[in-house]
């Protein structure tokens, strides 16, 4: 039987208890406390998902006044992990904080092992949180929120954590380290001097609040929810797909390169390996917590709101049936309009809305509708249809209505009226004119003017009146042909020793000038082949030119060297500018395939500026 056990502080790791215990009971062997704990000489004390729960409870349940679901909630780190994942995989890791795991599988099942977000390295304390632990308890104690990924900073004091000595992960989970006193660093401080801080406050609040609460998020269905404010906020396409790059380029514009890789969630790496645009499909795979607060941040909402938009889909205008504006209807302003299509507008983003009703009115405005008035808002009419037509020529011609009075009652300007008033049956003038048979004997003439040309050279000649014939009497151009030119072939035998030397000068002239382009060019046999109007000769004779085919290879770039020539550029480009990962790769139009191999060459501008 344990003779006693220390109350938990606020916020207290429950790892950070059991040291407290062993400190205090004097024992000098670790096994000795797992004896006095656990009822056994040998139990996996994992510091984040404390394992044995309900061995633990029972023999120290006397001298707590708590329950199992309180540790594990308010003393582990159990919910930080477990929010985002699946209800059989949180069942999963607490029956293990239970009844115990015997290994390091816990980590493994929610998916730390397996993502690229790492877990700090060693155990992290605010300075003054400490100091006052000492003053008012007598002794320090690790907090939970303090050791999360997504958090720098502490919320009581706001100023920056610093990491201890002691590592999280030892090599044998099951040794104690309660010597908290002796365990501070006083090494320099990691530069936070490019992060915003009101920042990482947000992210520790949102973080301590996901590790307290089981917000219960796979019955949301988050997919869901993600895909309803990417539509909101103008990220989906009128297709229906998400305009990936354009939520990448907004996504690390808002949180700015250094804090994206401090939070280790640069969105980078070729289309299957971007956690930004795997988190936003189907969820094949966990995501580490960080990586869903990053995103509901950036959608403008937060742990706590976020579930309002369950169920829900995006209708900018409105469940229907919508309202039809068409005044010469019967059921005008009556909601019988089913037939909506929504596109986007390519400059603002907003939704576009297309109203198309049986009566043939069809109507279009920009969205989406925040009033009741927006619904009998009209941004542009594609289609007046039977209806107001025949409305409009009843005014017209049966009741001798003025433009102006008809105007009024279709609401629509005068000019309209007028435009479509003409009577219906009026047959539309006949815009095609017989050829004239003065511009076919322009025709013949221009061949007689100039007998060596070809149809397209004299076509050149007279471009208006041959497509007027060719459009309406194509038959009569091909009975008079211009005169067939016949050409003289000379056998002529080619100095290629000549001709290798006269092309070595002129390649090695291309590639100066191509190398003091204002924007990189890649120097490649196509680009200077182009470059001298030669391109067929330097790839159909190759083997005939020895010598400046040995200087083009000599000269011509890899993809990597021209990528990386590409980012000098964009960097020379940005000088006056705030220098920043995404700004560089767009402006040097690198594509994402390209990122994992460039991005050491991109972090030394990013590091040396200067």
């Amino acid at each position: 039987m344990l003779a006693f056990f220390p109350s938990m502080f606020k916020d207290e790791l429950f790892y950070s208890v059991l040291a407290r215990y062993h400190k205090r009971s004097g024992n000098l062997s670790n096994k000795d406390s797992t004896i006095d704990l656990f009822g056994k000489k040998k139990a996996y004390i994992i510091p984040d998902l404390t394992t044995d729960l309900e061995i633990l409870f029972a023999r120290v349940n006397p001298f707590l006044n708590s329950s199992i679901d309180e540790w594990i909630n308010y003393h582990t780190l159990y919910n930080y992990y477990t929010n985002f994942t699946s209800n059989e995989i949180k069942q999963n890791v607490r029956d293990k904080m239970l009844n115990g795991c015997g290994n390091n599988s816990l980590h493994y099942s929610t998916g730390q092992m397996a993502g690229t977000v790492k877990e700090p390295m060693y155990f992290r304390y605010c300075p003054n949180c400490f100091n006052e632990d000492i003053q008012m308890n007598g002794e320090p104690y690790w907090r939970t929120y303090h050791q999360l990924s997504s958090v720098f900073i502490c919320l009581k004091h706001s100023v920056l954590l610093e990491d201890s000595s002691i590592l999280i992960r030892q090599g044998n989970s099951s040794y104690f380290y309660s010597n908290i006193e002796n365990s501070l660093k006083n090494d320099d401080k990691s530069d936070f001097s490019k992060v915003n801080f009101d920042m990482l406050r947000h992210f520790a609040v949102e973080s301590s609040n996901l590790n307290q609460k089981d917000y219960k998020f796979e019955q949301l269905n988050l997919l869901e929810i993600y895909h309803y404010l990417l539509h909101r906020e103008g990220y989906v396409k009128s297709s229906g797909t998400i305009d990936q790059r354009r939520l990448e380029e907004d996504f690390i514009k808002k949180y700015k390169t250094d804090f994206l890789l401090l939070m280790q969630s640069f969105p980078s790496g070729v289309d299957g390996q971007c956690w930004l645009r795997a988190i936003t499909r189907k969820h094949r795979k966990s995501f580490h917590p960080v990586r869903h607060l990053l995103l509901i941040h950036f959608l403008g909402e937060s742990v706590d709101t976020i579930k309002q938009h369950a169920n829900k889909y995006y209708t900018p205008f409105g469940e229907g049936p919508y309202l039809c504006l068409n005044p010469a209807a019967e059921h005008y302003l009556q909601p019988v309009i089913t037939n909506l299509k929504v596109s986007r507008c390519n400059d603002t983003k907003s939704p576009i809305g297309t109203f198309s009703c049986v009566c043939g009115f069809v109507y279009s405005r920009k969205g989406p509708d925040k009033t009741e008035n927006d619904k009998t808002r009209i941004g542009r009419i594609k289609a007046f249809g039977e209806t107001w037509m025949n409305k409009l020529h009843q005014l017209i011609e049966s009741e001798k209505m003025s433009y102006k009075a008809c105007s009024r009652i279709l609401k629509v300007d005068t000019k309209t009226i007028i435009k479509y008033s003409r009577p219906r049956n009026s047959k539309p003038i006949n815009k095609k004119n017989n050829i004239k048979s003065d511009l076919k004997q322009s025709w013949l003439d221009l061949i007689t003017q100039y007998p060596t040309f070809s149809r397209t050279e004299l076509r050149k000649k007279a471009p208006s009146f041959y497509m007027r014939i060719y459009r309406h009497d194509k038959e009569w151009l091909k009975k008079h042909p211009p005169f067939v030119r016949t050409n003289v072939v000379t056998n002529k035998r080619v100095d290629w020793v000549k001709q290798d030397l006269q092309m070595l000068a002129k390649v090695k002239m291309a590639v100066e000038d191509l190398n003091t382009r204002e924007k990189p060019v890649k120097i490649t046999i196509s680009s200077i082949g182009k470059k001298i109007n030669q391109l067929s000769l330097l790839e159909q004779k190759a083997d005939k030119l020895p010598r400046t085919m040995a200087y083009i290879e000599s000269v011509k770039e890899s993809v990597n060297d021209f990528q990386k020539r590409r980012i000098n550029w964009s960097v020379k480009q940005l000088r006056d500018e705030e220098l920043e990962f995404w700004k560089i790769v767009r402006k040097a139009g690198i594509r994402e395939s390209y990122y994992p191999d460039l991005t050491e060459e991109i972090m030394i501008y990013l590091n040396h500026p200067t």
